[in-house]
């Protein structure tokens, strides 16, 4: 049996897609295919255990079972943190620089993958707003 994690589901269309460090890629799942059914709280973010199989467009699961739920409401209905530091963005030149310093910190990372790494979160930040563009050069 595979283990992962669901990384979305549809719920108006009954299915999803599992990630797997056992897979290439996503694996698909129907809501047939999860034992005791997808009525018992969020799909999305639980781990599950899989047969993993092959179906017509790729991997596929079958015998779902649910080990935990992702607990709390969706994402979508989530508020922020109350905390001060999650109501103050952070400079794009601070931001930059903890995360390149948390990045370097991990063996086998280069320089390739910390600059990809960092320029991916940077922009998310920026887009998100908890990140903001310095005013002074």
């Amino acid at each position: 049996m595979a283990k992962g994690k669901v990384r979305s589901y549809d719920e108006e269309r009954g299915f999803g897609f599992i990630r797997s460090p056992e897979a290439p890629d996503d694996v698909f799942f129907h809501f047939k295919d999860v034992v005791g059914g997808t009525d018992d709280g969020p799909m999305e973010g639980a781990l599950v255990e899989f047969t993993l199989g092959e179906g017509e467009r790729g991997p596929k699961a079958s015998d779902v079972k649910v080990e935990s739920r992702r607990s709390g409401p969706p994402p979508e209905q989530r508020r922020p943190a109350a905390s001060s530091s999650a109501q103050r963005p952070v400079s794009l030149r601070e931001f930059r620089r903890e995360v390149t310093e948390i990045l370097l910190s991990v063996d086998g990372i280069g320089s390739t993958q910390v600059r990809a790494v960092r320029d991916f979160l940077s922009d998310y930040g920026l887009d998100r707003g908890f990140v903001v563009e310095d005013t002074r050069r």
